[in-house]
């Protein structure tokens, strides 16, 4: 999925410098507060007990679909409501049954449709782009009837939970945009035209009671505790939820009140301190300061509010202090700046502090690393 922010790209980066500092025990729990797409979560769930968290609804969507799960749901009662074989005939069903037989099917009425309805151009009283309307109506189709199911007890959580995630893995692949969805394409991307294919997504189990959570962060930091504990919160003054509001509003599926050229929903519930230049400081002081956790990790960008001088005075004060490091930044990407055409690089920084905590789980008789007995499963 595109995501500001994403490290997919550095994940491996992550990983060694993670090994460069910090001594592998067994039953390790690692933290990703800023989960974002869940991939560095879903990345180490390999080596350590995970609690991920993210203050947008979509987002721990994904945490709950491939962080709290170590098994592929069966689907059972599903396969048997439909009359199906398997996971791959429910997916079909989904992706191929045409939208006015499935409207038709389930008795779910024109007014219900709140993408079709808001973010497509399908009648007078909307003119919005971000999708065509034959896959808003799909949309709208599929999240109507996880709702239903779940209702009628016919899918359990966990298979709610893996079936909206992977709607919502899919949905950016036939959105019209340039990458977030503050804004829409005036003219229609050739990704729209497109057959609907939903994307799978992985699950791997760790053998380990993992956890994902909904919350701000200052909230969760008070009240958990591990050994890795992994920042990578917002970087610059642009706030999350405005560009991917349309994301949040199908996962969320509350029909809310929208305003503006692009639908916005309200957001004001989910405003970060991390992406206001007043508050950034005091904001990573509360994380760092509040964390129950020995190891910390910071990822951060060179074009990021707080500086580098302000980040070590944060980490060296609330961690101690000789442990502290900043690995060799890490080039990442390219761009022009609009006003003086010039190439900017830009890099990600790595941040490493030990604090002195209580840890009575780790001694020096059970330190050691191999890798873990695990196991993929794929739907």
């Amino acid at each position: 999925m595109r995501f500001i922010g994403n490290k997919t790209a550095l994940l491996e980066n992550i990983e060694d410098f993670i090994n460069e500092n910090i001594p592998y025990y067994e039953d390790m729990v690692f933290c990703d507060i800023f989960s974002g797409t869940a991939s560095v979560a879903r990345y180490f769930k390999k080596d350590y007990q995970i609690i991920s968290n993210d203050l947008l609804f979509f987002s721990y969507v994904l945490q709950r679909a491939t962080i709290d799960n170590n098994s592929f749901p069966t689907f059972d009662n599903l396969k048997n409501e439909l009359n199906l074989n398997n996971y791959d005939d429910i997916i079909n069903y989904l992706e191929n049954t045409p939208t006015d037989i499935l409207q038709k099917e389930h008795n779910i009425k024109d007014e219900e449709l709140f993408i079709y309805n808001n973010y497509t151009p399908s009648s007078d009283n909307c003119d919005r782009m971000y999708f065509k309307p034959e896959t808003g109506k799909r949309i709208d189709l599929i999240r109507i009837l996880l709702n239903k199911w779940f209702e009628n007890k016919i899918i359990t959580e966990d298979e709610y939970y893996y079936l909206l995630a992977v709607l919502i893995e899919t949905v950016p692949y036939y959105s019209n945009i340039a990458g977030v969805y503050g804004a829409y394409l005036k003219t229609w991307d050739k990704r729209t035209y497109n057959p609907f294919k939903i994307q799978n997504l992985n699950i791997l189990d760790n053998k380990r009671d993992n956890k994902s959570y909904n919350l701000n962060a200052h909230d969760l930091i008070r009240e958990i505790k591990g050994d890795i504990l992994y920042l990578d919160p917002p970087y610059n003054t642009r706030q999350y939820p405005p560009n991917y509001h349309v994301l949040e509003t199908i996962a969320k599926y509350d029909y809310p009140e929208i305003k503006g050229v692009s639908g916005m929903r309200n957001y004001k519930d989910q405003i970060s301190m991390f992406c206001r230049k007043r508050n950034v400081y005091d904001a990573l002081d509360d994380i760092i300061e509040n964390a129950d956790f020995q190891y910390i990790i910071m990822s951060y960008s060179t074009d990021g509010i707080l500086t580098i001088e302000e980040i070590e005075e944060i980490f060296r004060k609330h961690g101690k202090s000789e442990t502290y490091k900043l690995a060799k930044p890490i080039e990442y990407r390219k761009f022009k700046s609009q006003k003086k055409q010039l190439k900017k690089d830009l890099h990600e920084l790595l941040f490493f502090v030990e604090k002195d905590v209580e840890n009575p789980r780790i001694n020096d008789k059970n330190k050691f690393r191999r890798k873990k007995d695990i196991q993929t499963t794929l739907g």
